[in-house]
C-alpha cells in the first residue's frame, strides 16, 4: 500500500536525468572546440613571429656583416651558413625553416649592393602576414608574380595578391641593399 510517507520518500529521491547529462555534455563540446580553436590561432600567430623574427634578423645580420664591408660578392647559401647568417645543422649544412623548406641567399644581379634572401614553402594563410612585416627590411618583395618594390617601407595589402598563392604554398623573395 502506497502511504503518503512512500510518495514524500520518492519525491525526495535525487538522480540526473538524460535531458541533463545531454546538455552538460554540449556545453564541455562547445568549451573544448573554442579552446581548440584559439590554441590552433595562437599556434599560427606563433610560427608567423618566429618567422618575422627569424628573416629580420638574417637580412639585418646580412647588411652589418656582408654588406657594410665587402658588398655582396661571393654571396652565396654556403656562405651565409659559414657567416652564421642562415640557420644551420650541427654538421654545417642548411637546415629548414618551420614550414620544411630551405632557405636561400645569394648576390642579385651583377651588381654587389644586393642580395636575395628566398624563404620557401609559407603557407598561404601566413604568406600575407610575412611579406608585410618583413618588408620594412627590403627593398622588394616577390612570390608568385614580378618583384613588388618596397615604397617608404611598406607595401600596400593589395600587393599581397601579386606576391602571395591563395591556394598553396609560396616560396617568398626578399631583395635587399646594403645599408
Amino acid at each position: 500500500m502506497i502511504t503518503s510517507h512512500t510518495l514524500n520518500a520518492r519525491r525526495k529521491q535525487s538522480g540526473i536525468t538524460l535531458i541533463e547529462v545531454s546538455i552538460g555534455l554540449i556545453i564541455a563540446a562547445i568549451v573544448a572546440a573554442a579552446a581548440f580553436i584559439a590554441f590552433q590561432n595562437n599556434a599560427r600567430r606563433t610560427e608567423v613571429q618566429d618567422n618575422i623574427k627569424q628573416l629580420t634578423e638574417i637580412i639585418t645580420e646580412t647588411k652589418q656583416k656582408v654588406g657594410i664591408s665587402t658588398g655582396y660578392t661571393g654571396l652565396d647559401t654556403a656562405a651565409g651558413i659559414q657567416l652564421a647568417l642562415l640557420p644551420s645543422n650541427a654538421d654545417g649544412t642548411l637546415a629548414k625553416n618551420s614550414y620544411n623548406g630551405a632557405g636561400s641567399i645569394a648576390l642579385a644581379g651583377t651588381a654587389d649592393d644586393v642580395a636575395t634572401l628566398t624563404w620557401p614553402d609559407i603557407p598561404a594563410d601566413q604568406c600575407g602576414d610575412i611579406a608585410l612585416n618583413v618588408a620594412p627590411q627590403a627593398t622588394a618583395v616577390a612570390g608568385i608574380g614580378e618583384p613588388v618594390p618596397v615604397v617608404n617601407g611598406t607595401i600596400s595589402s593589395a600587393d599581397i595578391v601579386n606576391i602571395c598563392d591563395t591556394d598553396s604554398d609560396t616560396a617568398l623573395v626578399f631583395t635587399f641593399g646594403r645599408r
